[in-house]
């Protein structure tokens, strides 16, 4: 891939400069909403997945998560420092997104508010398909723009600690990005009505009202699953041959010999119901003189 254009890693730097000057400490309202965010990826993510995230900050939110083995990169090396210090037996990188290499794969990809800032979208989506592979799930969640004044006026009440200048995609422009970069999404959804601890109300508000048709589309994170298009592709198939065999006795044997071995594995499936010869115990026979091929048996039970 190309060297970053002199625009995006302009943008970086800015990025940068930004997390160098600003303090590591966590506001109240930031801390409760991560922990919302926690419960739902974990919702998400097999225990002993290998989970990355790009964007890791001080390694607060993969704290949370429960995984096998946690990954993280960031471009600040202030808040990898403290990633380090609070989650020793992670692994962890400065880099940014856009210049991805890390030895992979991973099953899980994280990208938690990160999206928005990054300085090419598409580029960053398209260097996650080296460290995936077929199984792995991209997990996204981004702010819905309905929130930008609320954020503007948490903010100036020092409610919200300040951030960069973010690009605020509609859910529309990440499920194009996702196309373009050869990202399949599989599920989108919005949470999170109540984004901070507020005497066990949130909890109400987040479960019960929040998914209600009327409310939803006031959600403050929209959640997105995806996976990778390229991976799957050059993943390996195998092949099913289903051969019905109804008083085929004399056949089945013929059978198994004329059929090849295709893609990475041939499986075959006998059908047999109501013969009047030994076609079923053919078959076993069969199956039984070629144990290094895969045959299955599946018997009819209804009439036909």
């Amino acid at each position: 891939m190309e060297p970053l254009p002199a625009l995006s890693t302009r943008h970086l730097d800015q990025l940068r400069a930004f997390y160098r000057t600003t303090p590591l400490r966590t506001k109240w309202t930031s801390a409760g909403y991560r922990r919302l965010l926690a419960h739902y990826y974990n919702l998400l993510l097999p225990p002993a997945a290998r989970v990355l995230e790009i964007g890791c900050g001080s390694g607060e939110f993969l704290s949370q998560l429960r995984a096998a083995k946690k990954t993280g990169i960031d471009l600040s090396e202030s808040r990898i420092a403290a990633a380090r210090a609070l989650l020793p037996e992670a692994e962890f990188h400065v880099q940014a997104g856009e210049d991805l290499a890390v030895a992979g794969p991973f099953d899980c990809i994280v990208i938690s508010d990160t999206l928005n800032f990054a300085a090419d979208v598409q580029r960053l989506l398209q260097k996650l398909h080296a460290v995936s592979h077929p199984g792995t799930r991209l997990l996204l969640n981004f702010h819905s723009s309905l929130w930008r004044p609320l954020f503007a006026v948490a903010t100036a009440l020092g409610l919200k600690a300040p951030e960069p200048q973010a690009s605020w995609l509609a859910t529309s422009d990440v499920h194009n990005l996702l196309d373009l970069a050869d990202w399949q999404p599989v599920q989108t959804q919005r949470r999170i009505l109540v984004p901070f601890s507020c005497a066990g109300l949130e909890h109400l508000a987040n479960r019960v009202i929040a998914p209600l048709p009327i409310i939803n589309h006031l959600c403050l994170t929209v959640f997105c699953v995806a996976r990778s298009r390229t991976a799957i592709s050059a993943a390996p198939r195998t092949v099913s041959v289903i051969i019905p065999a109804r008083n085929e006795s004399g056949n089945i044997a013929a059978a198994v010999a004329r059929t090849p071995q295709m893609g990475a594995g041939t499986e075959l499936i006998f059908v047999e119901g109501h013969s009047r010869d030994d076609t079923w115990a053919k078959i076993q026979e069969v199956a039984a003189a070629h144990p290094h091929l895969k045959i299955k048996i599946m018997q009819q039970t209804g009439r036909g």
